[in-house]
């Protein structure tokens, strides 16, 4: 028999919540190798995955969710999830009458996450209406996703060649050269398709390698040879690009909230893992 959760519920630990505005927030943590049996949660709410993945099995098909993925679940939608490697960490969002499910995972996207992530860290009096503004842009974006069976496969297999060979000097040209497709196509039907450019996404991918490497002792202009930049000096200029911050900050940042933290959130008296 499959268990039916109502507003805010959920399996997992719970590690904190906030209501802003309309939309309640919470968020749970996940230990590795955890599996939730089938179930359905009565209204709509939007998942964000803040750390670690899991595999979601839908009636319908699977959604393997990582880091910065965005799950859209319409209501009565019937789930089971298993959790992969490492603690996974989500942010909950109820309050957006979703009518359909979609995985979303783009950088177009991952920024959403992040900002729904940052609003949650630290709420001030206008947070009600960012989140607002957040849920509506999430929203219209699931209502247009395009599911990978509507994409050309050529065009996939781009997307795959820039996911596997990000860290190559990668040219539009040459992409279109591997799909025998015209440059100017590629570029417009990617753009259409996963809601970024090929350069986008491929500095993306960049930027969220170089991310995972800050957290060693690596060298910066190892990190960025190894991340697919020409030198130290662009990926500081493309990485404080994407998220405002350079390398060198980043890395400080990430060090100071391990002392003092025992995970990214704190939320009143709850300490959020």
């Amino acid at each position: 028999m499959n268990a039916t959760l109502q507003r805010d519920e959920f399996f997992g630990c719970r590690l904190g919540a906030r209501a802003l505005g309309t939309y309640s927030l919470s968020v749970t943590r996940y230990e590795p190798g955890a599996v939730i049996p089938w179930h359905v949660h009565r209204e709509p709410y939007a998942t964000v995955v803040v750390s670690g993945s899991y595999l979601e099995e839908t009636t319908t098909g699977s959604r393997h969710c990582r880091e910065r993925d965005v799950v859209v679940h319409a209501g009565d939608e019937r789930h089971a999830d298993t959790f992969l490697h490492g603690n996974t960490t989500c942010l909950n969002v109820h309050g957006m009458a979703f009518d359909r499910s979609v995985l979303l995972s783009n950088p177009r996207t991952g920024a959403l996450a992040s900002n729904l992530i940052d609003e949650f860290r630290r709420p001030d009096a206008h947070s009600p209406m960012a989140i607002e503004a957040l849920m509506l842009e999430l929203f219209v974006t699931a209502a247009r996703f395009v599911s990978p069976s509507q994409t050309p496969r050529w065009l996939a297999d781009v997307r795959r060649l820039l996911q596997e060979r990000f860290q190559e000097p990668l040219t539009l040209s040459a992409l279109s050269a591997t799909v025998d497709i015209h440059p100017g196509h590629l570029a417009r039907a990617f753009r259409q398709h996963y809601g970024t450019t090929v350069g986008g996404m491929l500095r993306e991918l960049r930027v969220a390698f170089a991310k995972q490497r800050l957290a060693s002792a690596a060298p910066l202009r190892e990190i960025a040879i190894d991340a697919g930049f020409a030198d130290q000096s662009h990926l500081t200029r493309t990485f404080r690009r994407s998220t405002g911050v350079t390398p060198a900050a980043f890395r400080r940042a990430l060090r100071s909230s391990r002392s003092t933290m025992r995970g990214p959130f704190k939320t009143g008296a709850d300490r959020v893992e």
